[in-house]
């Protein structure tokens, strides 16, 4: 059992008694969380169990005492132990306090080394409740045996047996976080058990339906093949899907995923619980509400890796299928000036060259078309200028038809330097392809991947997005 700090909630209007107390307890390694008001509180205690919950009552103003009950419902399962502070306590008030459930007083101004004998006896009183509820061996908010008794079945069942003794169904509800998400905890926690009472209403005789945590349960099934044990989870999760559950008054329909897998004599619970979990997972992966089994798992590896074997995956991946669409091409007769402003407009360094016919003649780069500019010899078209993007461009360029398969281009740049090839049909550009961005293929993709590295602005052209090869 991993160990931590215990955690206190702190509840005061005073803000100045919540940051004293506060400090001195995390001196003394205790993590502590506040709030001035019962809202706060409940808020607190919902984001997680508070192992002490101190009520201050001391100021004079009205307390409700009932709050300490709210925040154990929240989280039934573990101990909150609860203390009061009160100025000068007398009978009527303790009564009121022990019929709140508070478990202890402090008297105010608070005596610091009273304060951490109450913890250290509060301590006690939690672990003391840790252990009752191990013992009980049932899970508090469904009712459902615990994981221990499951453990302790499995192992009774393999008392002298050998080979297969069952069955082990993991029952995950489909998205049920969107519950606690909308309704809040104590509502999904109804939920949960009601899903719970459902699966252990469907129970054939000598199963044993078990809570793991959060909204799975385990579901140890007698040794009857596996076409009984899927049948009964695919009749449970069509139950759970056909269910009336409501939440708040308002219809919430649940769903539910499955792995099944083979139970023998001699396993511990863990590995059980790591091939039922594959299992449920190629459920999900499968698009949930559905069953799916170790066996299944063992025929789905097997066929990926048949499927991705020697290059398998790609063997239908053709040129047009990853090439960048040009979005500009420059004319043989466009002056140096106009293409030069083209390329820096839509961001690209280089663009084909087509001829009258749009056939691909050659390519034009940006440094060549900025070079010309810079000699001055580059005038408006219009003016005589002979200084055109035919003067400029390079002829030589790498072309392959779209329909060329992926391995070709791969050997092209594998074996030379060329930095792109352009990609045509019937002799008309369609595409361009770069080592680097074939490159990018097998990246991956993150959020921040196009952010820019200069400040953001609210302009046009910060509304362009470079490709994915010159995103850095």
């Amino acid at each position: 059992m991993n160990s931590r700090p215990f955690t206190i909630l702190l509840v005061s209007p005073d803000r100045s008694l919540l940051r004293r107390l506060s400090k001195f307890l995390e001196v003394f390694g205790y993590d502590v969380r506040q709030a001035t008001n019962d809202q706060q509180a409940l808020a607190a205690a919902q984001a997680a169990r508070p192992d002490y919950f101190i009520l201050d009552a001391s100021h004079g103003d009205p307390v409700d005492l009932q709050i300490g009950r709210q925040i154990r419902r929240i989280w039934p399962r573990g101990y909150t132990f609860a203390l009061l502070l009160t100025e000068k306590p007398e009978v009527a008030d303790v009564t009121a306090g022990l019929e709140a459930g508070f478990d202890d007083f402090l008297v105010a101004p608070v005596v610091f080394g009273e304060l951490l004998a109450r913890l250290r006896a509060g301590a006690r009183v939690i672990e003391f409740e840790r252990r009752l509820g191990d013992q009980a061996g049932l899970e508090p908010i469904t009712g459902l045996p615990d994981r221990e008794s499951l453990a302790a079945q499995i192992a009774a069942r393999s008392q002298g047996a050998k080979g297969p003794i069952g069955w082990l169904a993991l029952v995950d509800l489909d998205y049920f976080f969107r519950v606690a998400d909308q309704h809040g905890r104590p509502a999904a926690q109804a939920l949960l058990r009601e899903a719970a009472q459902l699966i252990q209403s469907r129970l054939p005789p000598s199963a044993l339906a078990a809570s793991l945590a959060d909204d799975r349960v385990a579901v140890l099934l007698p040794r009857e093949g596996s076409e009984a044990a899927v049948a009964w989870a695919d009749g449970t999760l069509a139950a759970l899907a056909a269910h009336p559950f409501v939440t708040a008054e308002q219809p919430t329909p649940l769903t539910a995923s499955c792995g099944v897998t083979e139970v023998l004599a001699g396993e511990s619970i863990d590995p059980v619980l790591v091939r039922a979990g594959r299992s449920l997972q190629l459920a999900k992966a499968s698009g949930r509400n559905c069953v799916a089994t170790s066996q299944e798992v063992e025929r789905e590896t097997e066929a990926w890796a048949a499927y991705a074997a020697d290059g398998k995956l790609f063997q239908t991946t053709a040129a047009r299928d990853v090439m960048q669409p040009c979005p500009l091409l420059l004319h043989l007769d466009e002056t140096v000036d106009q293409a030069s402003d083209l390329l820096q407009l839509t961001g690209m360094t280089v663009a084909p060259v087509v001829d009258g016919e749009g056939k691909l003649v050659g390519t034009a780069s940006l440094d060549r078309l900025a070079a010309a500019r810079l000699r001055g010899d580059s005038k408006a078209r219009e003016s005589g200028s002979v200084r055109l993007v035919r003067h400029v461009m390079s002829p030589e360029v790498t072309r392959f038809e779209e329909g060329t398969h992926l391995s070709r281009l791969l050997e092209f740049f594998t074996g030379e330097s060329a930095p792109l090839a352009v990609i045509v049909r019937d002799r008309r550009p369609r595409g361009i392809v770069t080592c680097q961005g074939l490159a990018t293929l097998n990246e991956k993709l993150a959020t921040g991947h196009f952010y820019p590295a200069k400040s953001r602005s609210n302009t046009s052209e910060d509304l362009l997005v470079p490709e994915l090869a010159l995103a850095e």
